[in-house]
């Protein structure tokens, strides 16, 4: 599948790829630096037990010469041009030398004592160039041999070249080893990348459906990390077409509901005579009052199920509870607050709306004691209730009062909207109004309204 360049997918890949060749470089570039520095060390140590061994080896005769047959237990010291070799010869005795059958008749260069110095121990170590062209690493050292002070210079050489080739060989094959190695982890990640992303390529997808009128929410399950984000854009999906299913609805019935004022100004009109102000009042106050209601309803209908909004309920209620107390001083007001703070997933005045509207409807049928409780967030939830020591409603009745504009008593005030008010708003939040009989001896309404996860 060809991957665009500003994918997210790539920029992993991408990063995945650099790392994992760094990675591999420096891993090499380190065994091999470790194995050099113990090979070397190894080399060194055995040239010197070597050195060791050869300088036991010989003594000085009676006549001042040197005497001695080393073995050193290796081969190489026998084979011609083999790179190793050793020679032994007295400082003050010119052509008494004695070197090693690998070496035959050749002769170690050796570096001027200026350039390279020996140390405390009188020795030192250089490289020079060997009779079969190898590059040499030569040990070197003198000592003190003979009853009359004779020194003897000893000479072991080793191949270097072949122990560089050694290294280079394995490096080479290292390299080739992490090469593929790294070949791999890069094509086992990029496909672990490919198929973790591929829900989000399924997220694409779908929205592209949705776009096209082919599916009207993402559908399935996803991982864990995405399906939060799938089910927020289902809700947000959800909401949108229930928002426009709603301003369908309003506007058509608004449209109803202005027929009837609109229709009586006509007639009057029509009628040829002044139309009386008292009747214009009346009908434009029920337009206006038409109007302002579904505009409402809209408003109410475009922030359910929105995230935006946050309300303190506990506030809010103290505060309603507050004014009914100053509006209602005969009436006795109980506030139940739970200990911890309660948020309602909506806008404030759309709360207090629904609550002032209870209450008062409360103060309205009370007799003197109202209570109100608002209780703690389960699942998603939380209940307000409002309670009143009035008539009450009953059973038969309670489904009837919930009908917009209905009143089961005509000698109180009103317009037998509040419930109704209620019920719209509640419902809009996907919430629910339930009607019961309180323990005060008159209606008990329970609202069950969504909380919000937090305050902030």
């Amino acid at each position: 599948m060809p991957i665009a360049p500003g994918s997210l997918r790539n920029r992993v890949i991408a990063l995945s790829t650099v790392w994992t060749v760094l990675a591999v470089a420096i891993l090499g570039w380190l065994l091999v630096s470790q194995y050099r520095a113990n090979a070397e060390r190894g080399f060194a140590d055995l040239q010197q037990a070597q050195l060791y061994s050869l300088i036991a080896a010989f003594t000085i005769t009676a006549d001042g010469t040197l005497s001695g047959v080393p073995n050193l237990g290796d081969r190489s010291f026998l084979d011609p041009g083999s790179g190793w070799y050793w020679q032994v010869g007295l400082v003050d005795a010119d052509g008494d030398i004695r070197r090693s059958p690998s070496l035959a008749d050749s002769t170690l260069a050796r570096p001027p004592l200026s350039d390279i110095p020996y140390d405390d121990q009188f020795t030192r170590t250089f490289a020079t160039q060997g009779p079969a062209g190898q590059t040499l690493r030569v040990l070197e050292a003198e000592v003190q041999i003979g009853q009359g002070g004779e020194i003897a210079l000893f000479q072991l050489a080793g191949n270097q070249s072949e122990f560089d080739d050694a290294i280079g060989s394995l490096a080479r094959s290292l390299a080739l080893l992490l090469t593929v190695f790294g070949v791999g982890v890069v094509a086992i990640n990029a496909a672990i990348i490919v198929f973790g992303m591929r829900p989000l390529g399924r997220v694409r997808r779908a929205l592209r459906a949705i776009h096209a009128g082919e599916e009207h929410a993402l559908p399935g399950r996803y991982p864990d990390e995405i399906q939060p984000m799938v089910d927020e854009m289902n809700m947000l999906i959800d909401n949108n077409r229930r928002i426009v299913e709603r301003a369908r609805t309003q506007v058509g019935n608004l449209a109803h509901s202005l027929k009837t004022p609109i229709s009586v100004l006509r007639n009057e009109a029509e009628r040829g005579r002044p139309v009386e102000p008292r009747l214009v009042g009346e009908q434009a106050s029920a337009m206006k009052a038409q109007v302002e209601h579904y505009l409402n309803r809209a408003r109410i209908a475009a922030q359910a199920g929105g995230t935006a909004f946050r309300t303190d309920a506990s506030e809010a209620l103290e505060r309603l509870v507050k004014v009914m107390r100053k509006l209602n001083p005969d009436k006795t007001f109980t506030l139940d607050l739970p200990e911890r703070p309660v948020a309602f997933a909506g806008e404030k005045e759309d709360f207090e709306e629904v609550c002032g509207n209870l209450l008062e409807n409360a103060c309205k049928w009370g007799n003197g004691k109202i209570a109100i409780t608002l209780g703690e967030a389960k699942g998603g939830l939380f209940e307000v209730t409002v309670e009143d020591d009035g008539p009450g409603i009953s059973a038969e009745q309670r489904a009837v009062a919930l009908r917009r504009g209905q009143r089961l008593d005509e000698t109180k005030p009103g317009t037998g909207l509040g419930l109704s008010i209620v019920v719209e708003t509640v419902d809009a939040y996907k919430g629910e109004v339930t009607l019961s009989d309180s323990a005060l001896g008159g209606l008990k309404v329970t609202l069950s309204l969504p909380a919000a996860r937090s305050l902030s």
